[in-house]
């Protein structure tokens, strides 16, 4: 059956072939956009659409930047890897059969929109955290933290391991280039062919991750993390960490700083930008998965993602965002939610007729 046709040809139940494929991926955003609406009902606070907008346009901005370097590494691959006699005709060759694909297209399409709304939403339930459940859970964090670590607070460990601050500004620099990995896997995701039943989960995998640990449970536990413990009145155990962070800044940037602020700041004073959170780490349940899913793709990229993951759970601790047991509750989530989402896209005859 010709691509056009099989685009063009409603399934079984009336519903387009791209719809269909994207059915559990939307009904899980669907589920989460219920909550999201009764939270915006029941404290009156509208959904921050400008917030919505603001993050279509990023993916958007981000979608031809992943396509330029799917381009980059694909051109490295034919020409170490396959050598074809007539490179450039097989680029072309290839590009095509990729973007004129209409069915690819339109999933993509619809799976990467769903994405945004779903993290649009997640956004705003991640806002009205402290004004559904005040800020409650630090102490008993910071002294599970002391137990686990044969009592001493992690941080010391992990500054004792790695505390030069060159070695520090590294770290800060991947914490925050874990948001265009995200990305980055995210889109691919959602236009690839290659293994559709683990993208799927990779996709699934995060809506259910994202929703029950960084809304519902983060919520349940709500805790605010190191960096605020003091400016919470709840004692000056983590001085020395914030102090030691900006001694470090007059040396090398350390950007995580001005985003402690920038997110103080929408708490005490409803600034631009809000989500204080700590428990459990989003940024580690998140790597988790992305660990997962570059397995997958190939090997090799499975070993470097774990070794970010590694960094990201050294910087949530050394940056002063996370409480070591967040980062050990993220993860395990993630592994958690890997499996469910695995058997669900498992069950879901869409997906196993790609």
């Amino acid at each position: 059956m010709s691509m056009q046709a099989e685009f063009s040809q409603p399934s079984t139940l009336g519903t387009p072939d791209f719809l269909r494929r994207n059915r559990l991926l939307m009904a899980c955003i669907a589920l989460q956009s219920v909550v999201a609406f009764g939270v915006s009902w029941s404290l009156n606070i509208p959904l921050d659409l400008q917030m919505f907008r603001m993050l279509m346009m990023v993916c958007f901005q981000l979608v031809p930047v992943t396509l330029t370097l799917l381009v980059i590494f694909h051109f490295i691959y034919l020409a170490t890897v396959v050598r074809p006699k007539r490179p450039l005709q097989r680029m072309i060759s290839d590009g095509k059969r990729v973007f004129l694909d209409a069915d690819r297209m339109a999933s993509g399409a619809v799976a990467l929109s769903s994405f945004v709304f779903f993290i649009g939403a997640f956004t705003f339930l991640k806002g009205t955290i402290p004004l559904l459940v005040p800020f409650s859970w630090d102490v008993t964090f910071a002294e599970m933290d002391r137990v686990l670590h044969f009592g001493m607070d992690p941080y010391k460990i992990v500054l004792g391991l790695f505390g030069a601050p060159i070695v520090v500004s590294a770290v800060n620099v991947a914490y925050h280039w874990w948001f265009f990995i995200l990305y980055f896997l995210l889109i691919l995701a959602c236009f690839s062919k290659f293994d559709r039943k683990s993208a799927y989960t990779f996709l699934v995998g995060t809506v259910l991750v994202w929703f029950v640990g960084g809304n519902v449970l983060a919520t349940l536990l709500s805790s605010a993390g190191p960096v605020y413990f003091e400016r919470l009145g709840l004692g000056a155990d983590f001085v020395p960490l914030i102090d030691t962070l900006k001694a470090y800044d007059q040396r090398y940037p350390l950007w995580a700083l001005d985003v402690h602020e920038l997110l103080w700041d929408g708490y005490v004073a409803d600034g631009k930008v809000s989500g204080i959170s700590a428990m459990p780490s989003m940024h580690v349940a998140s790597s988790v998965l992305m660990t997962f899913y570059a397995f997958t793709i190939r090997r090799w990229l499975g070993w470097a993602m774990l070794a970010f993951l590694a960094v990201i759970m050294v910087g949530s601790v050394m940056l002063a965002w996370h409480y070591a047991v967040d980062s050990y509750l993220g993860a395990v989530i993630a592994v958690l939610g890997w499996k469910l989402a695995r058997k669900m896209v498992g069950r879901d005859s869409a997906i196993r007729q790609d």
